[in-house]
């Protein structure tokens, strides 16, 4: 016998089917697809461009008393670029896929990431309309592009902007990950995005010579002491193992040396060189310390040292339940047996431009018992644990855009 799709699974589907990946991402298309759910649903809409050619989607759903500060839902709509060849399905075409037990598998680019919050997001709302049910809140559902590349052109142009100011927010629902296990996890902090670049200056000549100070000769003690605080920092890392690891590497600071550049030919010792690193500060290490000791190790060896993103700093979100949005978090989410486990984020999201503004930002998305595929081939999500996110996101977004004054 066919299982009939469910209509909000089909909606899933055709946002998924979307080519939004980067760095040629269909955002105008993306934009009208959700301005049309807007419509359906009976949601106002409106779309602006903080940057030209990168629209941003606001999607209302008026409360009885918009005085009151709103509840923002946040998702971003770029993807990363995909490998098509190591998918066993094409990456856009969004199959439906049956599984032994009778469930449904879904592939595709964004499945796990926030395409998926974004359609449960939707389908959220939709619940709540169609229930006849008053929020006392403006509820806002925010569509941004350029996450995936530090949302510089994104939200974090966007909240710069009057029409942000506008939304009067008050607590922000953005981007989570995926529980490995029967465990819901979401995001109050994240490590601070620290990408520095060393270039060093030398001596240059021929390479059949004995050169002395040569660029690459001062490069190399900054080289190895960056490395050398990798493995003290992967030591800490397993240090934590669990079978949940992956969950918990916000608490250590990732060091990653991503490019060397520098030389023209074999035979010529190079005048200029330089290197980089990815580097993700933990909130549990202090930034401005961390920072300090780079400056140093640039300065002892003859090197110039540039911050690739200078305005990164320290985002964390207080666990205060002395707050009436994160107490009715955890209590509408309680209500249904969910003890959410704090974790920072060991990347990077949007809800680090959010919260400078001094909104509250928590990340969560109510799907367990996932493999971690974003950003992987083959990546997929359950049918039923998105059927079973939306319902979760239906009582938790209700409950938020009714908290009291």
């Amino acid at each position: 016998m066919t299982v009939a799709e469910p209509a909000s699974v089909t909606r899933f589907r055709d946002f998924l089917k979307i080519r939004t990946e980067l760095p040629n991402a269909a955002y105008h298309e993306c934009a009208e697809f959700l301005v049309n759910q807007a419509k359906e649903i009976g949601l106002e809409s409106k779309v602006i461009e903080p940057v030209k050619g990168k629209p941003v989607v606001i999607l209302k759903l008026p409360g009885t008393n918009p005085s009151l500060k709103s509840i923002m839902l946040s998702c971003h709509v770029d993807v990363v670029p995909v490998f098509e060849e190591f998918w066993t399905y094409p990456p856009f075409a969004a199959e439906r896929v049956p599984t032994e037990d009778g469930d449904f598998k879904i592939y595709a680019r964004g499945a796990q990431d926030m395409k998926v919050t974004g359609s449960m997001y939707l389908e959220a709302i939709r619940n709540i309309v169609n229930s006849g049910k008053k929020l006392s809140r403006n509820v806002y559902a925010v569509f941004s592009p350029d996450e995936e590349i530090g949302g510089r052109d994104g939200v974090k142009a966007f909240v710069e902007t009057q029409d942000f100011r506008d939304l009067n927010v008050g607590f922000d629902l953005d981007e989570g990950i995926l529980g490995a296990h029967d465990k819901y996890i979401f995001l109050y902090a994240e490590r601070t995005i620290n990408q520095v670049r060393f270039t060093t200056h030398g001596n240059t000549g021929h390479g059949s010579q004995f050169i002395e100070e040569t660029a690459i000769e001062k490069m190399m003690p900054i080289v190895n002491a960056v490395m050398e605080r990798r493995e003290i920092n992967k030591k800490a890392l397993h240090a934590l193992e669990t079978d949940e690891s992956n969950m918990r590497s916000g608490e250590v600071t990732s060091i990653n040396l991503t490019e060397f550049n520098g030389g023209k030919q074999a035979n010529v010792v190079p005048a200029t060189y330089s290197v980089t690193f990815d580097i993700r500060v933990s909130p549990n290490d202090d930034l401005k310390k961390f920072r300090q000791w780079l400056e140093d190790l640039a300065k002892e060896n003859g090197a110039e040292m540039e911050l690739l993103l200078p305005d990164e700093d320290r985002t964390i979100t207080p666990i205060d339940r002395n707050n009436k949005f994160i107490d009715t978090f955890f209590t509408a989410l309680n209500k249904r047996g969910i003890e959410p486990q704090p974790i920072i984020c060991p990347g990077g999201t949007d809800a680090r431009h959010v919260r400078p503004k001094g909104v509250p930002a928590f990340g969560f998305c109510p799907i367990i018992n996932a493999p971690i595929l974003a950003h992987v081939h083959d990546e997929h999500v359950n049918e039923s644990q998105y059927l079973s996110g939306i319902e979760i996101y239906t009582d938790l977004i209700a409950a938020l855009a009714n908290v009291e004054e």
